[in-house]
């Protein structure tokens, strides 16, 4: 078990909400990424690839080794 980690579903306003993305993984980052009310913060993105969110508005957790 993670109980850290939150796995968010990929909705349609989530999609429709930054369409401007290459992919459906760039899009459901993005929109996890923004503050809610369940998360003032944002999310924070889980990633092995942290060059890609080079000046994006995205915190991000560098998993690579």
């Amino acid at each position: 078990m993670l109980p850290g980690i939150t796995v968010l579903d990929l909705d349609l306003p989530a999609t429709l909400a930054v369409a401007r993305q290459d992919t459906w993984a760039a899009a459901h980052c993005q929109y996890a990424a923004q503050p809610t009310p369940d998360r003032p913060d944002g999310a924070i993105i889980a990633t092995t690839a942290p060059e890609r969110w080079t000046g994006e508005p995205v915190r991000v957790l560098d998993l690579r080794p």
